[in-house]
């Protein structure tokens, strides 16, 4: 390294908020490192994530537990020896702000609340409070538990611009509240989940491999939906990855299944019991979060029959499974395929067509041997 010191920073393409926190160090202070180690734990409105040593050498920290640091700023350094020179770091974000009965507000998350005159009361006994959560209250960023994964900033994109027409719906949806995303949901009878899952049990009782199987591949005729909007402007992915969200316990997490729409239906079974494996195991990376185009959401072991699922940032739908219901006076049982979408992007009509067309598809499994 010629004695300059390696740069340290919390990965940009990482998460979707401002800042984060330093939840915990994993290597101490002036310790010698092996690249790849996990050296330290950062925490984001979502998950908590590892960093890793990017080169091997000693820990130069700044730190501490607990403070804010900006995506993109510098957590720590690495230097050839343990008295090497470091840069003078950049100042930090500011401590969050205590409120209170355990309360603490992140620098965003205080000047959101004395911007609208928000009392900083509301948030007692919330632990650490972020701009995520205040704009949840002011009703601009609803904030229920919902899929979110890495941005797909390494993804391949065309990008057209959008007619005077929609870039002017857009406009016009933007002024509300909360208006961007719409939902469209169909009923549909269980038979073909049933019916693959009996013909192959290795692949357990989840539905969701036939879901994320038949919804990829139908991606492709509904390129607007695996695509994103940006500054008027729609951008169309050149690839299908399929986020697949994940909570059972240990947190939210949404690895992502590539290539998802040129892959057979084993295959994507095998990789989602692979995926539920690695986070169980604590193995999920933001390498296996990254790089998402679509999300699917399964609630359908959950008891839940209906929800409205969240976008992530730079996707244009995401699709919920609910429960298995049975409908009074019927012994066959039915289930929600639920889709929020970008309204600038795509309008309900379209959106329920793709739900059609997957029940369609999904409901052939039943006749087939």
């Amino acid at each position: 390294m010629a004695n300059e010191a390696v740069t340290v920073s919390i990965p940009k393409d990482a998460v979707n908020d401002v800042t984060v926190r330093l939840a915990a160090w994993r290597a101490a202070d002036a310790e010698r490192v092996e690249a790849g180690r996990v050296i330290a734990e950062i925490e984001t409105s979502k998950a908590v994530l590892e960093i890793r040593a990017p080169a091997g050498g000693y820990m130069r920290r700044f730190l501490k537990e607990g403070c804010d640091i900006p995506v993109g700023g510098a957590l720590c350094y690495i230097t050839a020896g343990p008295a090497d020179p470091v840069p003078e770091p950049a100042a930090q974000a500011p401590a969050a702000v205590a409120v209170g009965q355990g309360a603490r507000l992140s620098h965003r998350a205080a000047e959101l609340v004395k911007q609208h005159g928000i009392s900083p009361d509301r948030f007692q006994g919330q632990g650490l409070v972020r701009e995520a959560d205040v704009l949840a209250l002011l009703g601009q960023t609803p904030r229920p538990r919902g899929a979110e994964l890495v941005a797909a900033k390494s993804v391949t994109c065309r990008r057209e611009e959008l007619p005077k027409s929609k870039q002017a719906e857009a406009r016009y949806l933007a002024a509300g509240t909360n208006a961007l995303a719409s939902v469209v949901s169909v009923a549909c009878p269980t038979r073909g989940l049933r019916a693959a899952a009996l013909r192959h049990p290795q692949w357990g009782s989840s539905p969701a491999a036939v879901v994320v199987f038949e919804a990829a591949r139908l991606l492709r005729e509904y390129p607007v939906l695996n695509a994103f909007y940006d500054d008027g402007a729609v951008n169309f992915y050149e690839e299908v990855n399929v986020g697949f969200a994940v909570d059972a316990g240990s947190g939210l997490k949404v690895p992502v299944i590539r290539d998802a729409d040129r892959k057979d239906l084993g295959a994507i079974a095998r990789e989602i019991q692979d995926l539920l494996l690695s986070y169980h195991n604590d193995e999920i990376t933001l390498a296996s979060s990254s790089g998402g185009t679509f999300t699917v959401t399964d609630l359908s072991a959950e008891g839940v029959y209906y929800f409205h699922p969240l976008i992530n940032h730079r996707q244009a739908a995401i699709l919920g499974l609910a429960a298995e219901f049975f409908p009074p006076g019927s012994g066959e049982g039915f289930y929600q395929l639920i889709l929020a979408f970008d309204h600038r992007l795509t309008e309900g009509r379209t959106a329920a067509q793709f739900l059609k067309d997957l029940r369609q598809r999904i409901s052939s499994h039943e006749g087939q041997p």
